[in-house]
């Protein structure tokens, strides 16, 4: 798989529409996969834990989402495999903060709106990678422009995964 270079321009896709497999792409092609588990036949939607995995060359994650809160309005987004920790997140998941091993705390800033931007902010302030909406025709379900050309790939690739993933939670996805 590609690397993903600074100030660069990624999207996320979906080869196959009625998948749950996604792909971040890169001008040299494919980055990274998300691929979700198999959804069970009856589940309260704030209880489903929406397990996925993704990989990127040799970095593997195990994703999955647990509601909190009134209603379940609240979730942490936990994070398995190469890098551990969690993504608490706040009412809709509108802000979280980053506290996976190996990354800055950066936070997420999102909005409820479904066509509107939502950004990785830096620890120092200023935004990191922002995330636009996609072309559901194109099977394009989200573009990612790495705003921070000091970023490591890696982190690129876990925070771009992390970010798709909490854009499918908030319903923000073409599905």
């Amino acid at each position: 798989m590609a690397q993903p270079s600074a100030a660069s321009s990624l999207v996320w896709t979906r080869p196959e529409r009625l998948s749950e497999h996604f792909e971040l792409r890169g001008a040299d092609g494919p980055i990274a996969t998300l691929t979700f588990d198999p959804r069970p036949t009856v589940a309260w939607e704030y209880t489903v834990r929406h397990e996925a995995t993704a990989a990127a060359g040799d970095a593997r994650w195990r994703l999955a989402v647990v509601r909190r809160g009134f209603l379940g309005l609240k979730a942490d987004v936990h994070v398995g495999g190469t890098n551990e920790g969690m993504l608490g997140a706040g009412y809709f998941l509108r802000n979280a903060i980053v506290d996976v091993s190996g990354l800055p705390p950066y936070s997420w800033d999102g909005s409820v709106t479904r066509n509107s931007s939502d950004v990785f902010v830096h620890p120092e302030g200023f935004p990191a990678l922002r995330f636009e909406h996609g072309e559901y025709f194109d099977r394009v379900n989200a573009h990612v422009t790495v705003l921070f050309d000091a970023m490591p790939p890696r982190d690129v690739v876990l925070l771009a995964t992390l970010g798709l993933y909490l854009r499918l939670l908030m319903n923000k996805v073409y599905r």
